[in-house]
């Protein structure tokens, strides 16, 4: 009960944040539908008595009698509109609340650590937040003004029984009590499956991704893969729908066994009222009353049992989504941050930098020593799980070191803020991003202080060898690149990869990490592309990642990494000279290409 209360207490404000105008109305129209209900079923058994006591109808009496007729018309009337309301009240509420919650959710998927989506937690959490918990408080809204106001009609109620007789107030318990029970376990029966099963929901969701997706769509047809997928998405799907039916089931039975009880409860009450009007102990009226108000009990029974089962719902599902909300990123600004050098003078320098992913797990980077100087090229090469890709990412702050540290011109860039320290890097990832958007709009997204006309995304794209491409295109840089949507065009990797290159070149960065540039492109295109490097690049300095060796000879400096630590450091030339690590690998990749020249 005690979480119950806190997960209210931090949904009921966010409510009134996200709607507050619509809240208002909301609870206004509650209670004037109360109001209105309860003097209707009143005005009703007033009608009904006056009509049973006339002996004989003169023009007064049957004055009267239209008159409450009227009065009941007028009320009726006014609960309609209050009802209406109310229902336009709360769904113009729910889908403010919506958009609230989606920008909270955006919001703390944009700030959770990058730790956070490389794992398993990420996806089960996310998915939970969007698939219950978004629906959640608006759902709560609903039921919480519902649950009010069928509370103060089950009190009004209560008050019209008594003055019938006492013992009619038993049977209300014996109606609710039951229903309410059997629905809460149910409840949480639920909750505790559907928790357990959000990873083999996720499962299915991935295998029909794989058999729909245009990504996978070759592979698909050419593997015959789409149907071993498909069978194994109906196994998952047929499994979860045998468990959900066998709940379904259990709780059918349940629920009418206790209408069934709730039933007979009523027409008990309705045979002593009739043997007691009959007696005369009780007038036609209040038999009258009895049936409007007992019905109209029995419904407000059954909805207050669906929304106090659902508020208890709502709080369970409320904790998935209060649990992705509540996630805090551990790499955060400093209170105070230092400020950016605008103008390096050292540069970047990597001191006895240690890292490890998880506590517990083996180190991924150790006692690294490295400088990036601005305005030089500096290489990064090693074998597959060298490092090289956690060396990038805490390079750009997307994890902190577990050990030493990285200065920018001798300053812990911890102590900049977070957002101005990472506006100093242009980066081109290996797995870069491929906007549904124009191209003008993917160059720009490396600098969303231009505008979309600006000449520097042309020139971007002229120093990334994407401007000949691009004029071919239908729309030029207008053109969208999706087939998603309506006169989009899909352009190859390669040229991809030249529009990501031009992203990154447009960005008002003092370093380029450039990780893989070249794995997409055709001979020529390299060649091209690490012939002009230098010009590029301009006054910026860079870090450029390759596992094709001839492309980095030209770096200032190449530091090899091999199993997470630094064994060699030097120029093209030096490198071979040592004789090491470079070398052979060098060597071997170049005795290859050799060898496969001599067989032509």
């Amino acid at each position: 009960m005690g979480k119950a209360l806190i997960n209210f207490r931090r949904a009921l404000p966010m409510l009134w944040r996200a709607s507050p105008r619509w809240s208002l109305w909301s609870m206004l129209a509650m209670l004037c539908e109360v109001g209105f209900g309860l003097a209707v079923l009143y005005v009703i058994k007033r009608l009904v008595d006056a009509v049973t006591g006339l002996v004989g109808i003169d023009s007064a009496s049957g004055d009267g009698l239209l008159f409450l007729v009227g009065l009941a018309a007028v009320l009726t009337a006014a609960l309609l509109a209050a009802r209406s309301l109310s229902t336009l009240a709360r769904e113009a509420q729910g889908l403010e609340v919506a958009d609230y919650l989606d920008r909270r959710i955006h919001g703390t998927a944009l700030d959770a650590d990058l730790a956070f989506y490389e794992s398993p937690r990420y996806f089960d959490t996310l998915r939970r937040a969007r698939q219950y918990g978004r629906q959640r408080p608006m759902q709560l809204t609903a039921n919480l003004v519902g649950f009010a106001r069928n509370g103060l009609m089950m009190i009004g109620i209560c008050v019209l029984l008594l003055s019938i007789n006492w013992m009619l107030l038993p049977l209300l318990i014996v109606m609710i009590v039951p229903a309410l029970l059997v629905r809460m376990y149910f409840t949480r029966f639920m909750y505790e499956w559907q928790r357990e099963r959000t990873q083999l929901d996720r499962r299915s969701g991935y295998l029909d991704w794989l058999v729909t997706s245009d990504t996978t769509a070759k592979e698909m047809r050419l593997g015959g893969l789409g149907r071993y997928f498909s069978d194994r998405f109906r196994r998952i799907r047929g499994r979860i729908r045998r468990e959900q039916l066998r709940i379904g089931r259990l709780r059918t039975v349940s629920e009418l066994l206790v209408a069934l009880i709730g039933s007979a409860a009523f027409f008990g009450a309705l045979a002593f009222l009739t043997v007691q009007t009959a007696r005369g102990n009780t007038s036609v009226g209040d038999l009258a009353m009895f049936l409007l108000i007992f019905q109209r009990a029995q419904s407000l029974g059954q909805e207050t049992v669906r929304q106090v089962s659902s508020l208890y719902e709502d709080h369970l599902y409320l904790g998935f989504l209060f649990d992705f909300l509540s996630i805090e990123p551990r790499v955060q600004s400093p209170d105070e941050p230092e400020p950016v050098p605008d103008s390096p003078a050292t540069g970047i320098r990597f001191e006895g930098v240690g890292f490890r992913y998880r506590d517990g797990s083996p180190e991924v980077l150790s006692d690294i020593d490295l400088e990036m100087p601005p305005g030089r090229i500096t290489a990064l090469v090693g074998a597959n799980g060298s490092g090289k890709t956690s060396l990038v990412k805490l390079l750009c702050r997307l994890y902190d070191p577990t050990a030493g540290r990285i200065t920018f011109d001798g300053i812990d860039i911890r102590h900049f803020d977070l957002n101005e320290y990472r506006r100093c890097f242009g980066v081109l990832f290996q797995d870069f991003g491929r906007f549904a958007d124009t191209v003008a709009e993917n160059i720009r997204f490396g600098d969303l202080r231009l505008d979309g006309n600006d000449p520097a995304l042309q020139e971007a794209a002229q120093s990334a060898g994407a401007a000949e491409f691009i004029e071919r295109l239908r729309n030029g840089y207008e053109t969208r690149l999706t087939r998603m949507f309506d006169e989009g065009e899909q352009v190859s990797v390669g040229q991809w990869q030249r529009i990501a290159l031009a992203r990154a070149l447009v960005s008002p960065s003092q370093y380029l990490v450039l990780d893989e540039p070249s794995s997409s492109l055709d001979p020529q295109a390299e060649f091209e592309l690490f012939r002009d490097c230098r010009q590029i690049l301009g006054h910026r300095g860079a870090l450029l990642i390759s596992h094709r060796l001839s492309t980095v000879r030209l770096a200032d400096c190449i530091h090899v990494l091999d199993n997470g630590r630094l064994v060699e450091s030097g120029s093209h030339e030096e490198l071979m000279d040592k004789g090491g690590v470079y070398e052979r690998l060098f060597c071997r990749q170049a005795g290859g290409y050799l060898e496969v020249k001599g067989e032509r």
